[in-house]
């Protein structure tokens, strides 16, 4: 029998019928039926009034309403915005000239890219005649930024629809900002955290490549049976790396620079952790002959460190990503492949960056139309564009963290290990700044480390001379 859903309205409606139906089966039977209560009569009610008609739309008086947001004004374009570019990599690249054209025929104006020193775009400003837009290396124009010689671009970001900074590495942001304000719109994500290696180095040698999750300890050994020769000059080195990068061992060693990278007041370079960084550097050199002495490299006329690594005489090598473009244009397909440097005492990764980024000067006549374009060739639109333009094989990664991680997992497939390299962004350290600074790395402490590498004087009495000399500059001696 097929159940039927009953609602309470229909169990009501049942109930009543029932009832009338008991009380005739009991009349049938010749039971006497109680008699039916006489019906209680109600009063009659008054009609209710008539509910008040509505009110017409006509009548109704209308209800203030918002005023439309006013649109934003057009940005006006001058006939040519003048972009200066200190180090020319970036417009020797065709794709990025591509991207730009495309923005010039959409906005209908020209853009004139000029190569540029920092001592020419400082000239510029101090005549009051600054380009529209400069490229700003993370280590430049410390004290043109200090005497506001460049605008704050918060408040740029703080209208821009399409682009947020979150968007953006926080230690790129961090690298071009001071006391707050935003300097440049930060373009690359250059990581000194990759290591190039050459597969048939270490097969002939029956070693294993070299993991990311090596220390320093286990490379050195690693190294010691990788480099051959002897000599003065070893016919193959373990390792080579520029020395100018030694600070990644000051870090991995427990140390650190300064007490403020921002604004550095005191130096501790002098501490324990640091010297046995720096004695590190010196050894690897000059005991323990992995890689190649000051002195190797002029003998064998090869005095940039990177350049061992294609000619074959180095198994292994500390680089930026930018160095796969070279491997690539090498004559004679060397094989290399990529990983990260070793891990600290800590068993932690300790990698300072690069970057560069683009500045509007306080003085620029056109600034706005110089945020439209910057904001757009460093936006999600212009990486897209460039990107899409480029030789495939470019290892060179955006400052917007989201297409950094896809290009990064695109490039895979030309450069295992790749997406490692978006990873060590998140063990980053930066380099000191501010113009004391600048002036006591200079005159001070690139000589005393200079005689460090020549191995011409011992390391803790040479750093703690320099420190002292250090602290007397930023203190303002």
């Amino acid at each position: 029998m097929e159940m039927v859903p009953t609602s309470r309205r229909r169990l009501m409606a049942l109930g009543f019928a029932t009832a009338g139906i008991a009380g005739s089966l009991v009349a049938a039977c010749g039971g006497d039926a109680a008699p039916a209560a006489p019906a209680k009569a109600e009063p009659t009610k008054a009609a209710a009034p008539a509910a008040p008609a509505a009110p017409t739309a006509a009548a109704t008086a209308a209800a203030p309403t918002k005023a439309p947001e006013p649109a934003a004004a057009p940005v006006k374009f001058p006939d040519v915005l003048y972009v200066t570019t200190i180090n020319n990599f970036t417009t020797n690249d065709p794709a990025f000239l591509q991207a730009a054209d495309e923005f010039m025929a959409s906005r209908k104006v020209k853009i004139e890219f000029t190569p540029g020193s920092v001592q020419d775009v400082t000239a510029k400003i101090a005549a009051g005649t600054p380009p529209d837009v400069t490229r700003r290396d993370a280590a430049a124009f410390h004290k043109i930024v200090s005497e506001n010689g460049m605008r704050d671009l918060n408040p740029y970001f703080a209208k821009t629809k399409d682009m947020k900074i979150s968007d953006f590495y926080p230690h790129l942001l961090k690298m071009h900002t001071l006391q707050g304000k935003l300097y440049a719109i930060p373009e690359d994500f250059q990581p000194a955290s990759t290591m190039y290696y050459n597969p048939q180095i270490f097969e002939k040698a029956g070693e294993k490549p070299p993991t990311p999750d090596m220390n320093w300890t286990q490379f050195l050994d690693l190294a010691k049976r990788l480099t051959k020769g002897s000599g003065d000059v070893a016919e193959q080195y373990g390792f080579a790396f520029p020395k100018g990068w030694y600070e990644q061992f000051i870090y991995n060693f427990g140390g650190q620079m300064v007490d403020d990278v921002e604004n550095p007041t005191k130096c501790f370079l002098d501490s324990s952790q640091a010297i046995q960084g720096l004695e590190f550097v010196v050894d690897l050199q000059h005991k323990h002959r992995v890689m190649p002495t000051p002195e190797a490299m002029r003998t064998a006329n090869i005095t940039a460190e990177a350049n061992w690594f294609p000619a074959g005489r180095a198994a292994t090598l500390n680089q930026g990503t930018w160095f796969t473009g070279t491997l690539n244009l090498a004559k004679d397909n060397m094989p290399w492949a990529i990983t990260l440097m070793p891990k600290g005492q800590d068993g932690k990764w300790h990698y300072f960056t690069g970057g560069s980024g683009w500045a509007i000067p306080t003085g620029a006549k056109n600034p706005d139309a110089s945020w439209e374009w910057m904001s757009w060739q460093f936006g999600p639109a212009g990486w897209k564009s460039w990107l899409a333009k480029r030789d495939p094989k470019t290892f060179w990664l955006p400052a917007i963290k989201s297409i950094a991680a896809d290009e990064a997992k695109r490039l895979e497939k030309y450069y295992p290990n790749a997406s490692l390299v978006v990873q060590s962004a998140e063990h980053i350290f930066l380099r000191p700044g501010g113009a004391k600074w600048e002036k006591a790395n200079a005159e001070i402490l690139g000589p005393a480390l200079t005689s460090l590498w020549e191995n011409k004087a011992p390391v803790k009495a040479t750093i703690q001379e320099a420190v002292t000399r250090i602290n007397a500059v930023l203190a303002g001696g």
